[in-house]
């Protein structure tokens, strides 16, 4: 019987099929947890079980998972259609108008989820048309990268990740509608005071 492997603290086992029936064990430095591989995809989360436990039990819209997966997805640098020249390493360049083309879905449909993710603090504004979803949750890079991007998530005063309950999307949705209703109700209370006109002196004829 061969000897098992020493794991060491920060790393894991790995077994995988040698193609002829058999498995290779080995010994890999821990880097994060695969959130999605694909021919296009790779990417990294502190937990992903946790992440898709949580976008699974929340009781909103199936297009806001829709937003979330093509956010997620546009962070690998390989990603199809990016512009990389436009936005540095661990930020997306993506706007509002692309998520719609990608998603196949309305202007509406893609606003409310990126305001949602904003207010939940799922993902910043960097600057305009650049975003930065919450190294926390996601990246596409390695440990040493997520490290960095943290730490200027923290100096650029990146809101703090909340975990929201299942029925928080409809909680939100209903506080915003509430205070929509009461602004329009306010300005409708609100009084016209007509300015006094005032009448120009009239011209003399000259001689």
């Amino acid at each position: 019987m061969e000897q098992l492997p020493i794991v060491r603290p920060g790393q894991r086992v790995v077994a995988r099929s040698d193609g002829k029936g058999g498995m290779v064990v080995s010994v890999e430095k821990i880097q994060g947890r695969e959130f999605a591989v694909s021919a296009q995809v790779t990417g990294y989360v502190l937990d992903a079980r946790l992440l898709m436990d949580v976008l699974g039990s929340l009781k909103m819209p199936g297009s806001w998972f829709q937003v979330w997966c093509k956010l997620v997805a546009a962070q690998d640098p390989n990603y199809r259609g990016v512009d990389r020249s436009k936005a540095p390493r661990g930020y997306v360049r993506i706007n509002q108008r692309e998520l719609q083309e990608r998603c196949k879905l309305s202007a509406a449909s893609v606003s409310e989820p990126c305001q949602f993710f904003h207010h939940i603090g799922w993902m910043r504004t960097a600057k305009r048309g650049v975003l930065q979803l919450n190294p926390w949750l996601t990246v596409a890079g390695t440990s040493a990268e997520q490290e960095r991007w943290q730490k200027e998530w923290n100096a650029a005063g990146g809101p703090t990740c909340i975990i929201p309950a299942p029925d928080y999307p409809a909680e939100w949705r209903a506080e915003r509608a509430k205070a929509k209703k009461e602004a329009d109700a306010a300005r409708r209370r609100e009084k016209v005071v007509s300015l006094p006109r005032r009448r120009r002196p009239g011209r003399k004829a000259s001689a």
